[in-house]
């Protein structure tokens, strides 16, 4: 099928999936837009996919564009948007290797990292000026981490017919400036289109949250030194990290204390209107994941599941677990950002990390609302550190990237995310630690919090405009009432067609395999014969029709030689 056949051919867009009130004004807002691209700033949790999704969906449908590029973070929320997309018949393939070149012309487009990009910007580059391509940016923040992200980027998508950009965190820590972003005299970034977190809870699209946090008594030795503190002390900045670590310590008993009464808010949350409500734990490091696991699998009785970004199989362990009801998921990094688990309910931030960017993300896991309950909301245990206490309590805030260097010291924005962090020194060993609640911080405790959800009508009512936002789709109670129904996910659904193409080269390797082994040719003599029978330039420029026969031709072969 051509690439005009695929755009005109996509299936009606579900008119029982209303868009969000906020998602509609941000399409009205995008068509009058006529800048180098599009900022759409909006709080974790809000449906950024959905409105992404809907603007290729438009673009697509109109002939405005032949194919879509995503820019993702990591290659988990690649295979989730490619998975979102499945279900609107937008076909994209993630984490194309770039070895392979440009993708076929029987997909819409590719969902690929931006350090694939970087790593070899020529195929994206050659793909986006052989067909008019919409550039769609998750997080941009991350270009602007390694220069070499921003500028391979800009490079690669110079000539997008349209650059949509979609954060939930549009500021940075440092000076670098994020690519595509509008900055006013002062340094200040400004959003072609906000949606706050603020306005999301008057909306009931998020969940509010309340911060639990826990002070207590360290002790630990450094520099020869044996040292003794709770939270409200003013420390050195190294001390204060120290006293922090101590805290966190997989084998004391201020960690153990959080667990334990963590473990009995999910308990009673459970036991009420939401029985599927799971927990989060985001650990320092692998090893420090396992310990709090242990602790875990000690207090509930139930072993965790342990997710980190080295696993090959971290992608499919996160949807089992999402699709599951069991009670508690420990990460170090897999599910910081963009990862949407609704049923999470209870989080403990066991990590040193201080950033606003990276806190803000962990905050975005908690507030995606579920179909059920009413009720819904989320708590999340935390450290006493003034740092992170001052985080929790500007969560409302709506933030804009400054190019301006804070002081450390002032906001603690230079403490090493955890994905750099190195083990600590030996001049420091934790002793011993002990946990007191502290004065709990509610977010939106004065605003009506657990009015039925959105989604309303949008902004422009016609049936173009009709989706659904963040997985909840609405439908009518017999007595008219509105009611949240959550789309299924399709993160493994077989039926997607990367997911076929995906299968489908699986078995091809295993019946090549099964021919070469009876000695009469090579893996690459074979597939190169099967190419050229079907058409193919090769394996990965092969479309899904081709990839169909080409196992056929081969399962015969194997059948034959029986």
């Amino acid at each position: 099928m051509t690439a005009a056949g695929r755009r005109t051919n996509l299936p009606p867009w579900p008119a029982n999936r209303p868009l969000r009130d906020w998602q509609g004004k941000a399409i009205a807002a995008l068509e009058e837009h006529d800048g180098e691209a599009f900022l759409a700033s909006a709080t974790p949790a809000a449906g950024k996919t959905t409105f992404g999704l809907r603007v290729a969906y438009d673009m697509l449908a109109r002939g405005e564009v032949q194919r879509v590029a995503i820019l993702a973070p990591t290659a988990h929320i690649c295979r989730q948007w490619a998975a979102d997309a499945a279900r609107y018949g937008i076909d994209l393939e993630p984490n194309r290797p770039n070895s392979e070149g440009p993708e076929p012309s029987d997909r819409h487009g590719v969902v690929v990292t931006y350090q694939a990009v970087a790593a070899g910007p020529r195929p994206h580059r050659i793909a986006s000026n052989g067909r008019r391509t919409l550039l769609i940016a998750d997080e941009p923040h991350h270009m602007g981490e390694h220069a070499a992200w921003g500028t391979t980027a800009m490079d690669a998508f110079a000539n997008a017919r349209k650059r949509v950009l979609l954060s939930g965190t549009p500021f940075r820590s440092d000076n670098s400036p994020i690519p595509w972003v509008e900055y006013d005299a002062d340094g200040v970034s400004s959003a072609s289109y906000a949606y706050s977190y603020t306005q999301a809870l008057m909306d009931g699209v998020c969940r509010p949250i309340t911060f639990q946090p826990y002070d207590g008594d360290m002790e630990w030795t450094s520099d020869g030194r044996r040292r003794r503190a709770d939270f409200s002390v003013v420390l050195p900045r190294n001390e204060d990290a120290r006293r922090l670590r101590t805290a966190l310590d997989g084998d004391g008993d201020w960690i153990r204390r959080v667990l334990i009464d963590a473990d009995m808010k999910l308990g009673e949350i459970r036991a009420g209107d939401h029985p599927e409500a799971g927990g989060l734990v985001i650990a320092l490091d692998k090893a420090h994941a396992i310990q709090l696991a242990g602790q875990l699998e000690r207090i509930s009785g139930e072993a965790p599941l342990i997710v980190t970004s080295d696993e090959a199989d971290a992608s499919q362990r996160i949807a089992r677990y999402a699709a599951g009801t069991s009670r508690w998921i420990v990460s170090v990094l897999m599910v910081s950002e963009g990862v949407d688990i609704p049923r999470l309910r209870v989080g403990v931030y066991a990590t040193s990390a201080r950033t606003e960017l990276f806190f803000r993300q962990v905050v975005g896991r908690f507030i995606r609302r579920s179909p059920r309950p009413r009720n819904q909301m989320s708590f999340l245990f935390l450290p006493s550190d003034i740092l992170l206490k001052t985080l929790a309590s500007r969560i409302e805030e709506e933030r804009n990237h400054a190019i301006e260097f804070k002081p450390a010291l002032e906001t603690g924005e230079l403490d090493e995310p955890p994905e750099r962090r190195r083990s600590e020194p030996g001049v420091y060993e934790a002793l011993y630690s002990d946990a007191r609640p502290d004065e709990h911080i509610q977010i939106g405790e004065n605003m009506m919090l657990f009015a039925d959800p959105e989604p309303v009508a949008a902004a422009r009512p016609s049936a173009a405009f009709m989706a659904f936002g963040g997985g909840i789709a609405e439908t009518k109670r017999a007595n008219g009432e509105p009611e949240t129904a959550e789309l299924p996910s399709a993160a493994d659904d077989p039926r997607s067609a990367y997911q076929r193409r995906e299968t489908l080269r699986e078995e091809r390797a295993r019946l090549v395999a099964t021919i070469a082994r009876r000695g009469r040719e090579e893996h690459r003599e074979i597939n190169g014969r099967i190419n050229r029978a079907v058409g193919a330039p090769s394996v990965g420029k092969s479309t899904l029709e081709q990839l169909e026969k080409a196992n056929e031709r081969l399962r015969r072969e194997v059948e034959k030689g029986r």
